[in-house]
């Protein structure tokens, strides 16, 4: 599925100009996959708990190859914005599933190599996806879209035939149903707030910071290139894939996970600061130290990559069977409100104070929610 995100993303804004889309209707293309998420993370959560996982699965695979297959028929600016939302939805519902999916069929002693696995599937799907997409649109670019469309078919195939059923076999009484269906209650578990909190700020971290200030800083400052920097955002990827496994295993074998999230989140903050204060110097002294600048980030991306199977596991461990469902969806979509909501807030600071600044903010928050994370959830 990620495979299929990634070979589509770079063929989008091509498609969409030989639709003689505007700047702005592929910036709106880019975003439907973020707006879906955080629309449907809820009640895909409380579908997962009430009808089961698996008509999910294969339900969600089948809109988002119908989702590829519009955009490629697609005939106007306006069709392929909402064929391009429809795949959205129905990648995001799949995502969200097969993570409650994951959750339920590994043991709580190897839930965080088991998701750190999915984790790095999705890291090497957005990875490959761009080359392959780049390949196909060079026969059409509408090719691409075919092609996704039918690893979605493929995959709802798959969820059809291969996978069991995981929802809890033993249903609540309706009243305990209706219980288990207030997100207000999943919300109200103070570790499992700081533990959502740490990780939309986690999403904030890498797609708003790596995304806006970062991009600002190296091209500005340090006089990176596009291509330049597509290899810096791509090295960091692979730092983030490689940190994978030991993060997983740390994530099973440390109890408390204050040791490995806290020291993860800090981590980053401590990069975001390197990054900001060699910006800052190279800004006043007009000679940019490239070496210093690489380590920086060097630390930065190796710092995030416990995060990606560490916070899911936990969050998975705090919530009760009968609402594992919803209570995964509340988690994601407090990433999904970092994804969305950061690059906003990050370049309204940069617009007022500078790249190096809203990469100093960011680190700011970064040790709140370390420092929030810490202090509740305390044993």
């Amino acid at each position: 599925m990620m495979t299929g995100h990634g070979v589509a993303t770079p063929c989008i804004p091509l498609l969409a100009t030989a639709l003689c889309a505007s700047a702005a209707d592929v910036g709106a293309a880019l975003s439907t996959f973020g707006l879906a998420r955080l629309a449907l993370n809820v009640p895909v959560g409380l579908a997962a708990d009430s009808i089961g996982r698996k008509p999910l699965l294969v339900g969600d695979a089948l809109v988002n190859a119908a989702g590829h297959a519009a955009s490629a028929l697609a005939p106007d600016v306006t069709s392929f914005a909402a064929a391009r939302f429809v795949a959205g939805a129905g990648q995001a519902a799949y995502l969200g599933t097969a993570q409650v999916y994951l959750s339920d069929v590994a043991k709580p002693s190897q839930r965080g190599r088991v998701l750190g696995l999915n984790h790095a599937a999705l890291l090497l799907g957005v990875s490959v996806g761009p080359v392959l997409g780049g390949f196909g649109a060079e026969l059409s670019v509408r090719a691409p879209f075919y092609a996704v469309s039918g690893l979605g078919l493929l995959a709802a195939a798959h969820a059809f035939c291969s996978l069991e059923e995981t929802k809890p076999a033993t249903s609540p009484r309706k009243d305990e149903q209706k219980e288990a269906g207030r997100l207000r209650d999943v919300l109200a578990d103070v570790p499992f707030a700081s533990a959502a909190f740490a990780h939309g700020t986690t999403f904030a971290v890498r797609q708003g910071g790596r995304n806006l200030p970062l991009a600002l800083t190296a091209s500005s400052t340090f006089g990176y290139s596009p291509f330049q920097l597509g290899q810096l955002f791509g090295a960091m990827a692979l730092a983030d894939l490689a940190g994978v496994a030991p993060a997983s295993w740390l994530s099973d074998k440390i109890a408390d996970k204050r040791y490995v999230v806290c020291g993860s989140i800090l981590g980053s903050a401590a990069g975001l600061l390197a990054v900001s204060w060699v910006a800052m110097a190279a800004e006043a002294s007009g000679d940019p130290d490239q070496l210093a600048f690489l380590g920086a980030v060097s630390l930065w991306a190796l710092s995030t990559a416990a995060l990606g199977p560490t916070l899911p596991a936990y969050a998975a461990e705090l919530v009760p069977e009968a609402k594992r469902g919803l209570g995964l969806a509340a988690f994601r979509s407090e990433g999904d409100v970092g994804f969305v909501g950061a690059p906003l807030a990050l370049g309204l600071c940069a617009d007022a104070f500078g790249a190096p600044a809203a990469l100093a903010g960011l680190a700011g928050a970064s040790v709140a929610s370390a420092g929030a994370f810490a202090v509740l959830n305390r044993r």
